[in-house]
């Protein structure tokens, strides 16, 4: 029996538009952002980027097949930045987004 299958699944990041140090700060950008305004978080003098809506992005997973059956044993092995987070993210459900 299967219990684990993932066909062709991919999962794209947007760098640049949150991970600064909180969460209320990302909260603040985003709502700044909506509302057209500039971002609370900047330090003076740096450039206000909240209305550039190109960022770069990257692929954390790129089409990704995985089947597990009943009884085996999956470890997931990578360097930094290779997906492994990710991907278990997704086994998991965490990742409400739509998946690319």
């Amino acid at each position: 029996m299967t219990v684990i299958k993932l066909e062709n699944i991919s999962k794209q990041y947007r760098l640049g538009l949150v991970g600064s140090k909180t969460i209320a700060d990302d909260v603040s950008r985003f709502w700044a952002r909506i509302r057209g305004k500039e971002d609370p978080t900047l330090k003076i003098g740096v450039e206000n980027k909240l209305n550039i809506s190109d960022g770069k992005y990257i692929w954390a997973l790129r089409d990704i097949n995985i089947k597990v059956e009943q009884g085996e044993v999956l470890g997931i092995i990578g360097k930094n930045g290779a997906g492994k987070s990710t991907l278990l993210h997704l086994i998991n459900g965490i990742f409400h987004h739509r998946i690319v």
